[in-house]
């Protein structure tokens, strides 16, 4: 996992499938966190499919990122993720960029 941050911004590049299928993957996340960080973007360039584990972690990561008052954005969704997210509604919930 890499993390870059600039001045209000945390970017999360998942560098590694598997970790990102770890049920504490949400936790690690949120701890390397800190408080100026309103925008974390989790890039999922890596993450080649997503499974129950790592849609549980999308959900957790989003829901407490919001009650901090943080927005999270995923980027480098490919189509088979992009295709799972949607049919699960979680496209609805989740901001994923273009």
């Amino acid at each position: 996992m890499q993390l870059e941050r600039s001045e209000s911004t945390c970017r999360i590049k998942v560098t590694d499938d598997p970790i990102f299928r770890e049920f504490n993957f949400s936790r690690i996340i949120l701890d390397r966190l800190i408080d100026s960080d309103k925008l974390v973007i989790l890039d999922l360039t890596m993450v080649s499919s997503l499974h129950s584990p790592g849609l549980a972690n999308l959900v957790s990561i989003h829901v407490s990122l919001q009650k901090r008052g943080k927005t999270l954005e995923l980027v480098g969704v490919n189509d088979t993720n992009r295709r799972l997210l949607r049919a699960t509604n979680l496209d609805r919930l989740l901001k994923i960029a273009e």
